[in-house]
């Protein structure tokens, strides 16, 4: 995952090269392969390199088009072949990605973003037409900041930059705190007033000072797709998630990938090892890593770990709970750009980025989002609100007969939580959702001023799906764009984490088709199962459910307890009014005990207290709240930055 950013001064004042040499050595840590700086006057853009497969080794970043357009692509362009057949006449005979990228953008302009298929960010300077874009990919897999006021905006894909450099206060956004803490906070947004983050399909078009929002992909509500026959599904299916698994083995040496013995993982690991047999791309070797747990037997998954391995006929890593204790002692002098459930699994993420250097491996896959696009969950299926808002009412009760049948509930009950809750609006679902209790140790006041319980119904359908099924979907679509695009991982170490589950193609087709593809009476992840009969070992494909890390938690807590507990007493969650510190308190004995307790809300509220720490760390080592863009007035840190560029390429053009 490469690093990129800029500043455009609006007023067409000259950008000093000091200042865009700084920018760029706060960028370094996320690019050991060199990169370069671009400056048109009045524009600068900066770029630090970190290769995963043999194309990116050829680039020359920023790339400089003939007519003066700048252009910096983090990204992995996954449909090379088909804009190569579009493009060739374009491109002179360089065929790497971000030649690609600028060719397209030459021949269609910002209506190119649709048409690329991939991870990525890019920032492109448009002298012609004095425009800046700065894009995101559909799922956000690579991060882009900005602030901006009347006379600049500064961008960059490291928060800690635009806090060096961008000269604001530093200020704690409670909107995203209180969309974190109910569900995952609104892509558009940062933990810090001031700073955006460019939402995920969409890019901001800068010009004449004017910034303006724009969507560039979103699943198309009206797209069908209608077989005659399971097979066809099934087919389409596999076909799909190959070219997704594919996209990602386009790396150069060894790719690490997650296997925890759920379908998920053990599908890409499977695929993986199939593509790599036939020899379809660049990668050499497939790594597994697994997190396994000695003392907590209700969270190991050694047994179906073990399955997947046995078939491939390789032992992977194996990091053990003993070594990398949850919640162990964070902060520790590392800042932490965003709070995430992350910092509570510091020590075992950065034990894994080290595993992966030593390897000389890059990129990591993981099964994210499977569960969100496939349907994990075993409530009645959204077909019934579906049969009940097309008022096709026989048909409604044979189905809810079927799934009464297939779970031993009631009838009644299957109707009200099936067919009538779902097509409800969501404030009235709010308030008839029991699951959707706000914790009582979270601040009341805080809670009905952010509408805590009506944000834990998750982001709404914003793209406009008619069927509450095709809604629900777009919900948990959703969810997973916004934990992905968090950036969580990011500054715990530097690696390419790749989702296939998420290669757009595989995201179209699965909301385009019928929703009991997916979900039916007695079986879950219906349209997988069937579909990887031959891929998977018969006991992963069989298995109904997977083992949570509440033991390990549980554990940890009472491990931890003597520095947690003194942390509390000075809480800087309660001093902020997030949280009750007495019923906070009680809650994590009880879970310290092993008794009954919300796992995931107690992680985030427990790494937002780590977050806010590591914020203090951060502020006691620039004691200014707002810095200069001068680099006279930066921080001593940042001037030995500028001082020590690393910069393998710098480019100056005289003209806008």
């Amino acid at each position: 995952m490469s690093a990129l950013g800029g500043i455009y001064n609006f007023d067409g004042a000259l950008i000093k090269e000091e200042t865009l040499t700084a920018l760029g050595n706060t960028l370094a840590v996320r690019g050991p392969d060199g990169g370069g700086e671009v400056c048109s006057i009045s524009v600068g853009i900066v770029y630090r390199a970190f290769h995963t497969n043999r194309e990116s080794r050829r680039e020359t970043q920023p790339l400089v088009s003939h007519d003066r357009n700048i252009l910096a692509y983090d990204g992995r362009l996954d449909n090379r072949d088909e804009l190569l057949a579009l493009l060739r006449d374009d491109l002179c005979g360089v065929e790497t990605d971000v030649a690609i990228v600028m060719a397209a953008y030459l021949k269609w302009g910002v209506g190119s973003l649709p048409r690329m298929v991939g991870d990525f960010a890019l920032s492109l300077w448009d002298p012609g037409s004095r425009r800046l874009v700065l894009a995101r990919d559909p799922i956000g897999t690579r991060t882009l900041f900005y602030h901006h006021n009347k006379d600049r905006i500064i961008w960059s894909t490291e928060l800690s930059t635009l806090l060096s450099l961008a000269g604001i206060k530093l200020e704690v956004e409670d909107e995203y705190v209180a969309g974190y803490l109910a569900d995952q906070p609104e892509p558009g947004l940062t933990p810090y007033k001031g700073i955006l983050s460019v939402p995920p399909g969409n890019a901001v078009v800068v010009q004449n000072g004017q910034l303006q929002l724009r969507r560039f992909w979103s699943p198309n509500p009206n797209s069908e797709i209608r077989y005659r026959s399971d097979s066809e599904y099934e087919e389409h299916f596999r076909q799909l998630f190959r070219e997704a698994v594919r996209c990602r083995l386009r790396a150069d040496g060894i790719v690490w990938s997650e296997l925890s013995g759920g379908l998920d993982s053990s599908s890409i690991v499977c695929m993986a090892d199939q593509i790599l047999t036939a020899g379809e791309t660049q990668a050499v070797k497939l790594e597994t890593v697994s997190y396994v747990f000695d003392e907590s037997p209700t969270s190991d998954e050694r047994a179906f770990i073990r399955c997947v391995e046995e078939k491939r006929g390789i032992l992977g890593h194996h990091l053990r709970e003993d070594d990398y204790w949850m919640l162990s002692p964070f902060p520790d002098g590392t800042f932490a750009d965003v709070p995430g459930p992350i910092l509570c699994f510091a020590e075992r993420h950065r034990k894994l980025c080290e595993g992966m250097r030593e390897d000389d491996a890059r990129v990591l896959l993981s099964g994210q989002g499977g569960d969100h696009l496939l349907w994990s969950g075993i409530d009645a299926s959204p077909e019934l609100a579906d049969l009940l808002t097309r008022l096709e009412l026989f048909a409604l009760h044979y189905r809810i007969r079927a799934w009464s049948r297939a779970q031993n509930r009631p009838y009644l009950e299957l109707l009200w939580k099936g067919a009538v809750k779902p097509i409800l609006p969501r404030n009235v679902r709010a308030r008839f959702q029991s699951d959707l209790k706000v914790p009582d140790w979270i601040d009341r006041r805080f809670a009905a001023r952010m509408s805590l319980r009506e944000r834990a119904l998750g982001a709404p359908d914003t793209f406009g799906f008619r069927l509450p099924s095709s809604r629900e979907q777009s919900e948990s679509l959703l969810y997973i764009i916004g934990f992905v695009s968090a950036g969580y991982c990011q500054n715990l170490g530097c690696i390419d984490i790749s989702y296939p589950y998420l290669h757009r193609p595989l995201i179209e087709f699965l909301m385009a088709i019928p929703f009991e593809q997916k979900l039916r009476p007695g079986e879950t992840r219906s349209l997988h199962r069937r579909a990887f009969q031959n891929l998977l070992p018969e006991r992963i494909l069989r298995r109904k459910g997977k083992r949570g890390t509440d033991e390990v938690f549980f554990r940890s807590l009472y491990r931890e307890w003597p520095r947690l507990n003194a942390m509390l007493t000075e809480a800087r969650i309660s001093a902020r009014g997030y949280v009750d510190i007495q019923a906070l308190r009680k809650s994590l004995g009880r879970a310290r005990l092993g008794l009954k307790a919300p796992t995931v809300p107690l992680l985030k509220i427990l790494s937002l207290e780590f977050w806010l720490r590591s914020l203090e760390l951060r502020s006691s080592m620039f004691r200014s709240t707002a810095w200069s863009a001068e680099p006279a007035n930066w921080p001593p840190a940042v001037q030995a930055a500028a001082a020590n560029t690393a910069c393998q390429t710098r480019v100056r053009q005289g003209t806008n």
